[in-house]
């Protein structure tokens, strides 16, 4: 089972831009696989100092095998979100400790785009409200 949900992540090896809408942010994401397999690493980039940079370990570590991102940032943040990466739909999700998130993105049928959002609550069991909007177009495969 494990194999098979690690191989659902090659949709999203190579490098990509990434925007959010309405934030004049524009950055790069790369994804690509640790040497020797296991884990795939996403390395984020943004051209503005306000938004943190990111590296994220990507891999089966979640209860029973599931998907999680280990998330660490240029600020010192660290958070451990759930994945699901199902169908065209690419899904992290946290509870807390402070406040939930979510990110759903849809992957574009050819995989060269993914529209997507990401949601919070302002407390831990809040309704979740839209944050931003993070879309991703592939650069390089």
């Amino acid at each position: 089972m494990t194999s098979v949900l690690l191989e659902r992540l090659n949709i999203l090896v190579g490098e990509w831009e990434t925007t959010a809408p309405g934030m004049d942010a524009v950055g790069r994401t790369t994804f690509e696989w640790l040497p020797g397999g296991g884990f795939l690493i996403q390395r984020s980039t943004v051209g503005r100092p306000e938004f943190p940079n990111a590296i994220c370990t990507i891999g089966a570590t979640g209860s029973d095998g599931a998907l999680q991102q280990h998330y660490f940032d240029s600020r010192g943040v660290a958070r451990v979100l759930d994945m699901t990466l199902e169908g065209n739909v690419w899904t992290l999700f946290r509870d807390g400790p402070d406040w939930p998130q979510r990110y759903i993105g849809h992957i574009s049928e050819d995989g060269s785009t993914i529209t997507g959002r990401w949601e919070r609550g302002t407390y831990l069991g809040a309704p979740l409200e839209h944050d931003f909007d993070l879309n991703f177009t592939r650069i390089v495969a």
